[in-house]
């Protein structure tokens, strides 16, 4: 470039002049050019949406179409030539019968009338039509839009409107309706990126594939944003433009940076947390910046971790291991609204800190807790997928050991849990012929072995089925605590009060449960749960065993207890043999046989 050539900016330099040359948008330049091809030209069109990804652009190669005079056709052409003087000066905005007009600077109804209404019935000067481009329309008054309304509505056939908006919303519909409408998406990230290595090579500019993304994942969508920043690079330069350049000049905070806090939020790490602050006050960053990079970083991971994409930077595979989808999405929300709480703090980096670490202990890994819990049904001894990550569940180093004592609080909210209290359940369990117990004994512990033969006694058959349901946890534990009716071939479920949540689960095992009655017994046997809750039966009504005699070894707690490892018997006392007992457990010692103990 000579020293007398007027510096003209990438974004006017390479601004699209035909359709081919269209960035992101061929579907609607296809289409344009069918309707030119055609002859099919609508007498109003409707670009719209976000800024920067070509809508004014096409409707300037629209008006070259429509008045292009270098193809020797007198008809409107879909390939404009961009030599003839109507491309000429259509491309330079000096066309007098291509009027362009700023709609947010002529809202008022005199201006549309002066510049619109009171012109269109003229002839054009010198081309085949009229066009007049509205850019920005939806900023029109009312008024002004009801001025313009027939005007649109029917036109004089040398006329063409374009209208151009980025919020189409406020466009009124009686205008959208007059108007075949264009919605215009955002340039992906990819086509930018592309675009930019393609015009590096004709400047002969030295731009890494790195740095390109980067200024397009920054541009939002807008190719003209993206040459916009391009243009700062080269003059931020001395040459050679790449990441690390292109991470200062936008003020960026550092990758390591980012994946320390990454790490940090998902292991819930303090100590990391504060390290990843101080190093972002020693190198000056903003800290709505540092939370809009660290929301941006937390979407790349929830999609990697969808197995969208490739990886966002060095250790996202490692995050992903230790995280679930559904941890980064939560922590991603929790720290769009950390943002605008922070936009309206005194001293930004402290009030970021302190509500991250708010943010690191609300969220919690519920999908891989899930994944755990569903694994331990089918029996298996791990979790099924990504492991979850430290905060989904407690740790197995953390459960009280067997050798351990128990604390009181685990007494305390198993009595509250369950209708039977714990000291009852250990003293009948000294008592039991099992070697373990479920939490409560409306129903009893299935017999020691399977039947060798199809079993036709209804209450020899419920007990084969406990027995066939001990592997799995979630059918035994609804199995033990229900009351069941038995008919011929339909048996009725049902549940007493402060059970009613076994009533979900149990809905979903019924397809088990007469699928394991028709296997030991040879009946198809229906199952439906009771629609009320049962109340308190009499004992000859309960499906009960007699109690055998106690075992001659003391039995142990049941290892089916998921949250409580240890055996709470040395730590009660038996009460006086003349202690009044307790209303509610009278009913239950006519069923068990025990002491109340403290």
């Amino acid at each position: 470039m000579s020293e007398n050539t007027p510096y003209v900016s990438l974004a006017n330099k390479y601004r699209p002049q035909k359709f081919e040359d269209m960035v992101g948008q061929e579907s609607i330049s296809k289409t344009l050019q069918n309707a030119l091809k055609l002859g099919r030209i609508a007498h109003a069109y409707l670009f719209y949406g976000p800024r920067g990804c070509g809508k004014t652009t096409t409707a300037r190669i629209l008006a070259k179409a429509l008045n292009c005079t270098g193809n020797g056709n007198d008809k409107p052409s879909a390939h404009p030539c961009g030599e003839c003087p109507q491309c000429r000066e259509i491309a330079q905005s000096a066309d007098m019968d291509v009027l362009e007009l700023d709609a947010a600077s002529n809202t008022q109804v005199e201006k549309v009338r002066e510049a619109i209404i009171d012109t269109v019935a003229l002839a054009a000067s010198r081309d085949r039509f009229k066009v007049f481009i509205l850019d920005e329309v939806h900023m029109l008054s009312a008024s002004s839009f009801n001025a313009l309304l027939k005007t649109i509505e029917e036109p004089p056939s040398h006329v063409v409107f374009i209208l151009a908006t980025t919020e189409k919303h406020k466009v009124p519909a009686t205008i959208v309706s007059r108007c075949q409408t264009f919605r215009f998406r955002p340039i992906t990230t990819e086509e930018i990126t592309s675009h930019l290595m393609e015009l590096a090579e004709a400047e002969g500019l030295d731009l890494t594939e790195k740095a390109a993304r980067i200024i397009a994942k920054n541009a939002g969508g807008a190719l003209r944003d993206a040459l916009t920043l391009l243009d700062r690079a080269i003059a931020y330069s001395d040459g050679k433009i790449d990441e690390k350049l292109v991470s200062e000049m936008l003020g960026l905070t550092p990758q390591d940076v980012l994946s320390r806090t990454l790490n940090a939020l998902v292991q819930k790490d303090g100590a990391a947390l504060h390290a990843a602050f101080e190093t972002l006050r020693a190198e000056g960053f903003e800290a709505n910046a540092f939370l809009k990079d660290l929301k941006n970083a937390l979407g790349d991971l929830f999609y990697f971790s969808l197995g969208q994409g490739s990886s966002p930077f060095e250790g996202a595979a490692e995050i992903t291991e230790r995280a679930s989808a559904g941890l980064l999405a939560a922590l991603s929300r929790k720290v769009n609204k950390l943002a605008e709480e922070v936009k309206f703090s005194d001293n930004a980096l402290v009030s970021a800190e302190v509500g991250l670490f708010t943010v690191m202990d609300s969220c919690f890994d519920v999908e891989g807790f899930i994944r755990r819990l569903e694994a331990l049904e089918r029996g298996e001894s791990g979790g099924a997928g990504r492991p979850p990550s430290s905060s989904s569940a407690l740790p197995r180093e953390s459960a009280p050991k067997r050798s351990e004592p128990a604390p009181k609080e685990h007494l305390t909210a198993s009595v509250q849990a369950a209708p039977v209290p714990a000291a009852a359940r250990i003293s009948a369990q000294k008592t039991a012929a099992s070697a373990s117990a479920p939490k409560t004994f409306v129903a009893p512990k299935p017999v020691s072995s399977a039947p060798a033969e199809k079993i036709t006694d209804n209450r020899r058959l419920w007990d084969a089925m406990l027995k066939a349901f001990e592997s799995s946890p979630f059918v035994y534990d609804v199995m033990t605590n229900c009351s069941v009716h038995f008919e011929e071939d339909a048996w009725t479920i049902s549940f007493g009060k402060g059970k009613e949540f076994y009533r979900i689960p149990a809905q979903n095992k019924l397809a088990d449960l007469e699928k394991t009655a028709l296997k030991l017994s040879g009946r198809k046997i229906s199952f439906t749960i009771a629609q009320n809750i049962s109340e308190p039966q009499p004992v000859s009504a309960r499906v009960q065993e007699p109690r055998a005699a106690a075992p001659a070894q003391e039995a142990g707690i049941s290892d089916e207890e998921p949250f409580v490892k240890a055996d709470f018997s040395a730590d009660v006392e038996p009460q006086n043999a003349g202690a009044d007992v307790p209303e509610e457990l009278r009913g239950i010692l006519d069923v068990i046989d025990g002491e109340v103990l403290a």
